[in-house]
């Protein structure tokens, strides 16, 4: 991204800021030839566990409560299992061995889209990989899954306080409408 500016997390004032984007690294420039964007595998399980671990500790404030248990969330990555879930897709990105980012991308029908329709459930990148089109890697990869299980959509749900977010997505070419998140627990 050209840009100079982009949005970070202030813990203070509890909301994304404008801030002045920093140099790029001229070694992580040279290293993102190596980044790998494919399916994650069951394998994958400890990268995938370390990447949530270093992704909680590098910025704890962004994360939802029900978010941040380090138990559950290993729980949760040693339940998945691939082929219970043909219509999800776990997709890395991997840079010397460590998975630097994801994106969870979902397949579903949609009634009314009168056909499949996907949605980009989750998308992250450590933010030392920030600025070097890791996320757009992934998302345009998620695109491509997409188009070939047929979906003539592709949707996802940001806050419009993710100031950070709403930036990247449109960079990808989504348009943003005002929604509102509701969730309920079923537990």
């Amino acid at each position: 991204m050209s840009t100079e500016f982009w949005y970070v997390w202030d813990g203070a004032k509890d909301r994304f800021v404008q801030a002045k984007r920093p140099p790029r690294d001229p070694g992580l420039v040279e290293a993102m030839r190596r980044l790998e964007i494919r399916l994650a595998r069951v394998g994958d399980r400890e990268k995938l566990l370390e990447f949530r671990r270093v992704a909680l500790e590098s910025e704890p404030d962004i994360w939802l409560p029900d978010e941040l248990d380090l138990d559950e969330i290993r729980r949760n990555i040693d339940g998945w299992e691939p082929s219970r879930y043909p219509n999800d897709y776990i997709i890395v990105a991997e840079l010397d061995g460590r998975i630097i980012g994801y994106l969870h991308l979902s397949i579903c029908y949609r009634l009314f889209d009168g056909g499949p329709s996907a949605w980009v459930k989750d998308v992250f990148v450590l933010k030392k990989y920030r600025g070097y089109r890791v996320g757009t890697r992934l998302m345009d990869f998620a695109k491509e899954i997409a188009r070939r299980r047929g979906c003539k959509t592709l949707r996802l749900i940001v806050g419009l306080e993710n100031l950070a977010g709403l930036s990247f997505y449109k960079h990808c070419g989504f348009n943003i409408v005002k929604v509102g998140l509701a969730t309920l627990k079923l537990r």
